[in-house]
């Protein structure tokens, strides 16, 4: 990595956060290094039981804002990656303008934005700010839903995790996590006519399951389903892959026993292959023979019926080509007869239609799905003065709905009169190997802000 990076105080934070293993709900480690962050300059700090954090700077008498930033990051790694994210760092690397990681996610969703405030808290800017850094945002959302808000006293608050720079976000979709279980009862068959195999599905983009959905990454599960129904006499002995609710799956392995001969199933992997190669540049199928397995799901074709009939992606658009409703069929893992389906809409009408939708083909195929948890979504007030004066201080920004889910609905929820936006450098492919976020946009974002506290009254 090019030393002049480093000298900027943002990438230095980064640098520093990158150090520390942080997937969702292993960031103890980011609580006690914001702790001594607050230590060190003598600043005001809360903390909790759910690694969350909160430290004050208050310069002067203007009315308190929070400056919002999560501590976790989402982990997902190449096949060749070696990092084991319970200890090793993330190693990142700068392409021009860029920040990319070698070989995993980067991070900087939300780790740049820890860092932004970061850098702010141990500036010079007269400010009367509440910096709250959250636990668990990836996942279970814990932090925000336990912070105690009676240690705030802010009704203002900008959130700095977003993906685009030089825009305001001004409202989000809800997100629910449904959970369906199955009977993963296993059949023991006469394997003499039967060859098995390991089937892997990779390269795929994966991403944000908001954010990116609706741009042609593909899913591995549904890649790998449609492959397995065009090869007869087939049983399936697992299925496993992806990763939490909000990310598109990139990778599935499964293991397959088949009467039907080797030709032909070299045959028709090669077609899928080539049909798929033309949508997905860097789509990988490898089918390996393994030795016989008599040991298949007894529901095996129930099973990957239901994974066909799910509808992968955008589930409703407005007239303004807004994305207001979609469903990500995220995690399956049959050895432990689960499959982790995350929903999101801007619109309760829509997100009751895809409940519904997804509780009948539940009942058709005989499984068992419920919702486990739900996160609301957020707006910012008509007629706000923060608003205002952020547009005031920015460079013409851009003022957005987005279709992903954040912590702002829960504060704003849980914090009465709460306003809140979300402003973010650049970050393009979250949630995946190819994350990449935009080193002048997190410049010019920093200074935007820095800006708006500054002629903040």
């Amino acid at each position: 990595m090019k030393n002049n990076i480093l000298e900027n105080p943002i990438f230095k934070f980064f640098k520093e956060i990158s150090n520390i293993p942080r997937g969702s709900g292993n960031e103890k480690g980011m609580q006690e290094y914001l702790v001594n962050f607050a230590k060190e300059r003598n600043l005001p700090f809360y903390k909790d039981k759910y690694n969350n954090v909160i430290i004050y700077k208050k310069t002067n008498n203007d009315k308190p804002i929070i400056l919002q930033a999560h501590t976790d990051m989402v982990c997902v790694k190449d096949v060749k990656s070696k990092t084991d994210f319970q200890v090793d760092p993330i190693i990142f690397k700068q392409k021009g303008n860029l920040l990319q990681a070698k070989g995993t996610s980067l991070g900087a969703d939300d780790g740049i934005g820890v860092a932004i405030i970061l850098d702010i808290l141990d500036s010079d800017i007269p400010v009367n700010i509440e910096a709250v850094f959250t636990s668990e945002e990836e996942t279970t959302m814990c932090g925000a839903y336990n912070i105690d808000i009676k240690e705030l006293k802010s009704k203002e608050m900008i959130c700095l995790d977003g993906f685009e720079g030089n825009t305001i976000i001004t409202s989000s979709a809800s997100f629910t996590d449904f959970l369906i279980k199955f009977n993963n009862e296993k059949l023991l068959v006469d394997s003499a006519n039967l060859s098995t195999y390991k089937l892997i599905i990779s390269g795929l983009e994966g991403g944000h399951s908001g954010f990116d959905i609706d741009k042609n990454r593909g899913s591995s599960h549904k890649l790998t389903a449609e492959l397995l129904s065009k090869i007869p006499n087939t049983y399936i002995n697992s299925f496993v892959g992806g990763h939490n609710y909000n990310v598109i799956p990139s990778k599935t392995e499964t293991v397959f026993s088949t009467a039907t001969s080797e030709k032909d199933v070299k045959n028709i992997v090669k077609q899928v292959y080539l049909s798929a190669k033309r949508q997905y540049k860097n789509v990988k199928i490898n089918c390996i023979k393994q030795l016989r397995n008599s040991i298949v799901l007894k529901n095996g074709e129930k099973f990957l019926n239901f994974i066909l009939s799910f509808n992968q992606g955008v589930f409703f658009k407005d007239d303004d080509n807004y994305i207001v409703a979609s469903q990500n069929l995220s995690e399956i893992n049959s050895e432990q007869a689960f499959i982790k389906i995350g929903l999101r809409s801007s619109d309760k009408s829509k997100d009751a239609e895809m409940l519904k939708n997804l509780k009948v083909l539940c009942k058709k195929f005989d499984f068992d799905g419920k919702v486990i948890d739900t996160q609301p979504a957020f707006n910012t007030f008509k007629n706000s003065k923060m608003l205002e004066q952020l547009i005031k201080t920015g460079d013409n920004p851009k003022i957005v709905k987005m279709h992903i889910a954040v912590e702002c609905g829960i504060f704003q929820d849980r914090v009465k009169g709460l306003d809140v936006a979300i402003i973010s450098p650049t970050i393009t492919n979250a949630h995946s190997t190819q994350e990449t976020l935009d080193i002048n946009s997190t410049i010019q974002t920093s200074n935007w802000l820095k800006k708006f506290l500054s002629n903040r009254k």
